[in-house]
């Protein structure tokens, strides 16, 4: 089956922009920490006794070295945090990954603190000096954390800000979505066919056209109690595509016939509201259905998704879905982290909606 992608790709974020291998924000990383690393070394050669016979100047190598030092752990870290990103996106077992950032971190600070103390300047590790080892490895410590901090809080701080411009696009979509369904169920067309066969029923089948009215009423209903609802009942949901279903039956006869395979253990999972009316909708508005090639809709349960399949008997050369299923996915995009399914080949049709 092949997958019709309906996700949109996010663009970049401020989290992703900051700490990027773009050769400006590689050159100003360095500049910025390198000046912060010559400071730290400066206030460490302040603060720290110099022993008689030890020359005060800073040699050339130890700034170098420190320079290094300080920008490798940065970088370290900004790689680190692209790599956890993909396995414990923020904010899941954050825990774990500051615990995980820090520490290799910290790990990173030790052999570079060890090859300047032993390998570039062996006069610093005498005891005199022991006070400014110490408080260049602890401010160490705090700038690999300040680092580590810093890119977890801005995917914190991005990803609020992009949940904050997605609810105020969801309640703007969801107005639009609301109206849109109302319309679609009061269009004119949609009541001239509905009203035709009623009319048909009451003169020769009063008992089917009182059956047909409740059905009807129940559409209508339906729609406007649920309106203001993010999340609905499966089983109400269910009951909303019977009888949403029987209304299109009556028209279509033998031309459409839907099979309910649903489990009534998981009636109590909840479900986006208008779904199965898109769904149905959908599969009756892109395929021919005709007693010789009637349209088969299943309705079923699987992997905790909630699966409609159609036959396909295309009325256009190619297959679209038009907004209708992208505006349930966007839907999605905001309820659950789970995504909406899309699938089809030559015969069938799949979507796959997850439960919650």
């Amino acid at each position: 089956m092949k997958c019709l992608d309906l996700h949109n790709t996010k663009k970049q974020n401020l989290a992703t922009r900051l700490p990027s291998y773009e050769p400006i924000s590689i050159f100003g990383r360095f500049v910025i920490i390198s000046i912060l690393a010559v400071g730290v070394l400066h206030f460490i050669s302040y603060v720290r006794a110099v022993p008689k016979g030890v020359d005060e100047k800073i040699p050339f190598v130890i700034y170098l070295v420190v320079i290094l030092s300080f920008n490798g752990a940065a970088e370290l870290q900004i790689a680190l945090d692209n790599i956890l990103e993909r396995f414990l996106p923020v904010p899941k077992k954050i825990k774990l990954r500051l615990f995980l950032q820090i520490s290799v971190g910290i790990l990173f600070l030790y052999v570079a603190h060890r090859i300047i103390m032993y390998f570039v300047e062996p006069k610093l590790t005498i005891d005199n000096s022991r006070s400014g080892v110490i408080l260049g490895v602890i401010l160490g410590l705090v700038f690999v954390q300040m680092v580590a901090n810093s890119l977890t809080i801005a995917r914190f701080t991005q990803k609020w800000l992009d949940t904050q411009e997605q609810i105020a696009e969801m309640k703007r979509e969801k107005l639009r979505m609301d109206y849109n369904s109302l319309q679609d169920q009061l269009n004119p067309h949609f009541l001239f066919n509905n009203l035709s066969v009623l009319k048909s029923l009451i003169i020769y089948n009063p008992e089917v056209a009182v059956e047909f009215t409740e059905n009807f009423t129940d559409v209508y209903r339906y729609v406007l109690q649920s309106k203001d609802k993010r999340l609905v009942k499966l089983a109400d949901e269910l009951d909303f595509m019977k009888a949403y279903f029987a209304l299109h039956k009556e028209r279509l006869g033998e031309g459409i016939n839907i099979e309910n395979q649903v489990p009534g253990t998981i009636l109590d999972k909840e479900i986006a509201p208008l779904t199965g009316q898109l769904l149905i909708e959908n599969a009756i508005k892109h395929n021919i259905t005709s007693r010789e090639t009637p349209l088969e809709i299943k309705v079923f349960v699987k992997d905790d998704n909630l699966v409609v399949t159609n036959s396909l008997n295309r009325r256009d050369a190619s297959y679209s879905t038009k907004t209708g299923l992208r505006n349930l996915v966007k839907r999605y995009e905001i309820l659950t982290e789970k995504e909406i399914i899309v699938q089809y080949d030559e015969k069938c049709f799949e979507v796959k909606v997850p439960l919650l």
